[in-house]
């Protein structure tokens, strides 16, 4: 089962980007996990960009890394016995990574499925803005994590409908 991706953190282009939260949507769309952490940046450490779009959109549920990792381990221990992350960054797949921290958890696969190709199809991206104008909260990591998963919804849709044809 793919479990939809999304990470928000201090701004892109940093040599050392903190992670400002996380969330996962699972494949089924029965599952998410969303956490915002307290103890990994400060303001100070943002972009401009990340301080006008993403900062204002916080408010979610709030814990300290260590926290984070218990109650992320304790998710994916109850998802099924074989997930996969699903992003469009590598970066998002190595905060996650970093969250969970070592050993990681054996039922996710050590590597994640790409979504940038998806990017380009027009199924995809169509799906992933009609999202976000029924939810306008882009650059909101949970938001942002159920679009992907709609996005990909759509784009296997239109790949079985070709195959049906």
């Amino acid at each position: 089962m793919l479990l939809f991706l999304d990470t928000e953190y201090t701004g892109l282009g940093q040599p050392n980007p903190k992670l400002i939260s996380l969330a996962l949507v699972a494949e089924d769309g029965h599952r998410e996990f969303y956490i915002e952490l307290t103890d990994t940046w400060q303001v100070e450490d943002c972009t401009e960009f990340v301080r006008n779009k993403v900062l204002p959109l916080l408010g979610g549920p709030q814990c300290t890394y260590v926290q984070a990792r218990a109650e992320l381990r304790a998710w994916l221990n109850e998802a099924p016995r074989s997930v996969q992350a699903a992003c469009d960054s590598v970066v998002d797949f190595r905060f996650l990574l970093d969250l969970l921290g070592a050993p990681c958890i054996p039922n996710l696969a050590v590597s994640y499925f790409d979504l940038r190709p998806l990017i380009d199809s027009t199924v995809y991206d169509s799906t992933v803005a009609a999202h976000h104008q029924v939810d306008p909260r882009e650059h909101h990591a949970l938001v942002d994590a159920r679009a992907y998963r709609l996005g990909w919804l759509a784009w296997m849709d239109s790949r079985k409908a070709a195959r049906a044809h």
